[in-house]
């Protein structure tokens, strides 16, 4: 882990820039949300809603990674063509240095509220990359009786100030072993971490998996809650080059859904 916080910002003013290769993103057409709706929705978000009748649908926060935005990350990634049957949302960092910060959890869960007076929300879940990460772990810190799960891709942990998360949260991690701007070693570590805040038990199944990855696993953890991650061998600090990385994290939010 890095000495000083300011090395992981130095670190990662490249996360907009994805180390790892990815498919060209796909474009969907969702059904349009009402235009006086999303014109009111803070941090210049992008909502994008499922085609079909309104109803209540779960959400998930996309965090950009730094220097990044909400529209580049819903086109570097094309998640919102693999999340079928959510509204994803895709907000900005209100900073001018295209940094988020852990104190930002307010500022999201009140776009949380104003999306639910345009479309009706279940659950919450957050999938954040890089510096993004970093946002999504302090909402699980902070914000654990809203949230229920995380996604965490090449994540930023450093800078988090105090984690003492009201309840379990799910986290699934995915980090590349060769990832420059956040290095793997300490990650790990992050992860044993919330493990133990979950109640897991100490020591992860482990699985090989084809494209280099590992596959860890903790089990036993306090209320139905999951704690998984994945080493992908060869990937640096971008979206994981795993063939079919998006159904992954999504086939994970629903299995704790």
């Amino acid at each position: 882990m890095r000495a000083a916080i300011g090395l992981l910002a130095a670190a990662v003013l490249a996360a907009g820039c994805g180390g790892a290769s990815h498919p060209p993103a796909r474009h969907s057409a969702p059904r349009p949300v009402q235009a006086a709706c999303v014109d009111r929705l803070p941090l210049d978000t992008l909502l994008r809603v499922p085609d079909g009748p309104r109803r209540p649908r779960p959400l998930i926060l996309a965090l950009h990674g730094a220097r990044q935005s909400g529209y580049g990350l819903q086109s570097y990634t094309g998640f919102t063509d693999d999340a079928p049957g959510y509204l994803v949302a895709y907000p900005n960092t209100p900073h001018h240095n295209g940094f988020w910060s852990p104190n930002d959890v307010p500022a999201l869960l009140a776009l949380v509220d104003d999306i639910g007076r345009c479309e009706p929300v279940t659950e919450l879940y957050a999938v954040g990359f890089s510096n993004g990460g970093l946002m999504a772990i302090a909402l699980a810190c902070r914000a654990a009786r809203q949230i229920r799960a995380i996604v965490l891709v090449a994540a930023g942990y450093e800078g988090l100030g105090r984690c003492a998360p009201s309840q379990p949260v799910s986290v699934l991690d995915i980090h590349g072993a060769s990832d420059q701007v956040v290095a793997y070693r300490g990650l790990r570590a992050f992860v044993d971490t919330w493990a133990r805040r979950d109640g897991c038990a100490p020591r992860p199944s482990a699985r090989r998996e084809v494209e280099g990855i590992t596959h860890l696993r903790w089990h036993g953890c306090a209320g139905g809650t999951r704690v998984e991650h994945l080493r992908v061998a060869h990937d640096t600090h971008g979206w994981p080059s795993i063939t079919d990385a998006n159904e992954r994290m999504v086939r994970f939010l629903r299995a704790v859904g």
